[in-house]
């Protein structure tokens, strides 16, 4: 007889090298991938590091320097406001603006004894004054301007005429009256800018806030400018600071250090139109290189302090980190392709003992997995079943096996029917098909009995599939609710207890009722039943039937038993036990609306009933389902003040009512008194 020949002993086909190579292949491309992946995803995070470094570093340095310049100017304007603030220039200020734009007078070689002749004697003094300011204050040129731009004491012996700038500057602190500072240009001593201060005339009475003249200082500033923005110890290598001035829309860079002053920056670079120049990779002040910069403008000035590093220099550490992360990636590439190799060329050159020795290796690895996955599912206290396409069970857990009095082995093999029994296991039978068509989880709740013992299980279904994507089972969890379900119905048992007893109480005060809730109950959820409501919807009318006459507990008795036909006043006082119900029941959680289901069973479909007068829209389906079975069963009762009618009479009365009733409930009574219910329910009727 031959013996069968153990695959695994076969000596590696060409084939099967064939798909090794591209699997090898494949994976190999696949670590490719990834370690490309990897490396711009770390390079990219590198480079964010870098930028808000660079960020925060640019911002401090800018920051910084743009507070030291502006503390040297407020230095500047409070020096000269020491000056325009005495009262000796002040008054001689105020009296220089009587002259108007006619100051000639003020250096006339002979002075009159008239008020302008005092004016030039106190000039010489006054120029003296401003001299001796300047001068300890070192600003290189002073001089005072009245508000027509004529200047009548200056410090410099060869008074010029003012720029159209400087002009154009006496009028802003004439309209605007604060402190302003020119443009830097260049001079003879290297670059100078203006600080203009409004000079304003001795308090009075009246006051008059305007200026009366302008106090123009000189200041040479390539020192002070070279100390400023010379390099910092928190600065980045290659990191270079621009003092940069906007002049009609055009930039100029200050370079107190360089020949030249003042460069005018090239267009490509742009302009600024904010207080911040954000921070961003643009051309490069000094070159037309890129490199990141951060700008902040210096109030009352049009200065900015930009910071920027060349993109080259700000990036070499960045660049380093790049190669060497794609050294390190292809190595890491290098060593994989190696291991691959390594790992093909010992899977066919091994001989075929050491490829069973592999595969017994995997086995016991495969085993130990399912027996850790055995010992999780074993301490699992829900109930796991595993089923094939034919409803036979493949696997089933310890707790499973357990419930149902086999052990797991003598699981394997049963259905439904051999565990759970014949009616059973045709509605499970239905959540398996809607799990097979659909091919989605489903959870149901099922009364099952496991051992002669009765459990309610919640069962989650879910649908099982091979590694080729086929459907291939269900998965099936057993979670025992029994306890929680046994508790709900002794609720629900007390709760109807409670209903119950609240129902008899009703009818042994009026003894016509006598069993009318009782006929009302039935009648309503075989008619609820038939008409399919919900589950909800039932559980509503049960309760509210039983309910239904306890604000007839208020009424006085005298009505309620009257023989008679009421009057007016008498049905007014009868109708409220409709409110009466809904006061007493208000205050009982019952989950459902039953309070609104006893309050509207009077209204009636065409407005015309009681308590709110609700039309046919607006009634709830069990406050109508209900209203119209409680007219038919008192109708087939008797009453304090007439008979009981037969059921075919009863029946006649309630098709004329049918713009009080829906006309599909009447119908659907009718067809229901056609059952054997119906029949039954007759019969009971007429043996009363």
């Amino acid at each position: 007889m031959p013996t069968k020949t153990n695959d695994y002993e076969l000596p590696v086909t060409q084939d099967k090298r064939s798909r090794l190579k591209w699997f090898g292949i494949a994976v190999l491309s696949a670590i490719v991938v990834i370690s490309a992946l990897l490396c711009f995803i770390h390079i990219k995070s590198e480079e964010a590091v870098l930028k808000v470094r660079l960020e925060k570093q640019q911002k401090l340095l800018a920051t910084g320097r743009s507070e030291s310049i502006n503390n040297w100017l407020q230095a500047m304007a409070e020096q000269g406001d020491r000056l325009i603030n005495a009262d000796l220039f002040r008054l001689f200020a105020s009296e220089v603006n009587l002259l108007g734009d006619n100051i000639g007078s003020l250096y006339a070689e002979e002075a009159s004894q008239a008020d302008d002749s005092t004016l030039a004697q106190q000039l010489p003094m006054m120029r003296n004054l401003l001299e001796e300011f300047s001068s300890y204050a070192g600003f290189s040129d002073s001089r005072i301007i009245n508000r027509f731009g004529q200047t009548y004491i200056a410090t410099n012996a060869n008074v010029s005429a003012l720029s159209q700038e400087q002009l154009d500057m006496v009028h802003t602190v004439l309209q605007n009256p604060k402190v302003h500072f020119s443009t830097v240009r260049n001079s003879s001593n290297g670059l100078v800018f203006d600080m203009f201060l409004p000079i304003f005339p001795p308090e009075f009475e009246g006051e008059y806030t305007k200026p009366i003249s302008v106090l123009m200082l000189s200041k040479i500033a390539s020192g002070k400018i070279t100390e400023i923005i010379s390099a910092s110890p928190l600065a980045e290598q290659g990191n270079t600071t621009h003092l940069v001035q906007k002049i009609n829309g055009a930039l100029q860079d200050i370079l107190p250090w360089q020949p030249e002053g003042i460069l005018e920056i090239n267009s490509s670079f742009g302009t600024i139109e904010e207080d911040i120049l954000p921070f961003a990779l643009r051309e490069n002040l000094s070159n037309t290189a890129n490199g990141y910069s951060f700008g902040i403008k210096i109030p009352n000035i049009n200065w900015w302090v930009i910071e920027e590093i060349d993109y080259d220099i700000a990036r070499a550490e960045l660049t380093s980190t790049i190669q060497t992360t794609l050294v390190i990636a292809l190595l890491a590439i290098g060593a994989f392709t190696l291991v691959i190799f390594l790992f093909w060329w010992l899977l066919i050159s091994q001989d075929n003992k050491k490829v069973a020795d592999n595969f017994r290796e995997l086995a016991m690895t495969i085993k130990e997995q399912k027996m850790f996955l055995d010992s999780i599912n074993d301490t699992i206290p829900d109930y796991i079943a595993l089923k094939n396409n034919d409803g036979i069970y493949q696997y089933v857990n310890p707790a499973f096996a357990n419930a149902v009095g086999r052990t797991v082995e003598e699981m394997h093999g049963l259905d439904d029917t051999a565990v759970f029994g014949y009616a059973t296991a045709n509605r499970l039978a239905s959540s398996d098909q809607l799990v097979n068509m659909s091919e989605e989880s489903i959870n149901i709740t099922e009364k099952i009995y496991l051992q002669s013992q009765r459990y309610v299980m919640q069962i989650s279904k879910a649908p099982f599939f091979d590694g080729e994507g086929t459907l291939n089972g269900i998965v099936s969890v057993f979670r025992d609710i029994t306890a929680a379900v046994e508790a709900e119905e002794q609720r629900k048992l007390a709760e109807q207890q409670t209903i119950t007893a609240l129902a008899s109480t009703i009818e042994h005060i009026d003894p016509y009722l006598g069993g009318h809730t009782r006929m009302l109950e039935s009648v309503s959820i075989e008619l609820a039943r038939n008409l399919n409501m919900s589950d909800a919807e039932i559980s509503t009318i049960e309760a509210a039937a039983n309910l239904s006459q306890i604000g007839k507990l208020f009424v006085p008795r005298e009505i309620l038993l009257k023989p008679g036909a009421l009057t007016p006043d008498e049905k007014v006082e009868m109708d409220k036990h409709a409110l009466h119900a809904k006061e007493v029941l208000s205050n009982i959680e019952f989950g459902l609306p039953v309070v609104e289901t006893v309050t509207q069973m009077n209204e009636k479909m065409d407005g015309s009933g009681y308590p709110d007068h609700l039309h046919g829209k607006d009634i709830i389906p069990p406050a109508k389902l209900l209203g119209l079975t409680n007219t038919f069963c008192a109708l087939i009762r008797p009453r304090a003040y007439r008979p009981a009618l037969s059921v075919e009479n009863s029946f006649e009365i309630l098709k004329e009512m049918e713009n009080f009733y829906d006309p599909e409930m009447i119908a659907a009574l009718e067809r229901l008194l056609n059952t054997r219910f119906g029949e039954e329910f007759i019969k009971e009727v007429n043996a009363m």
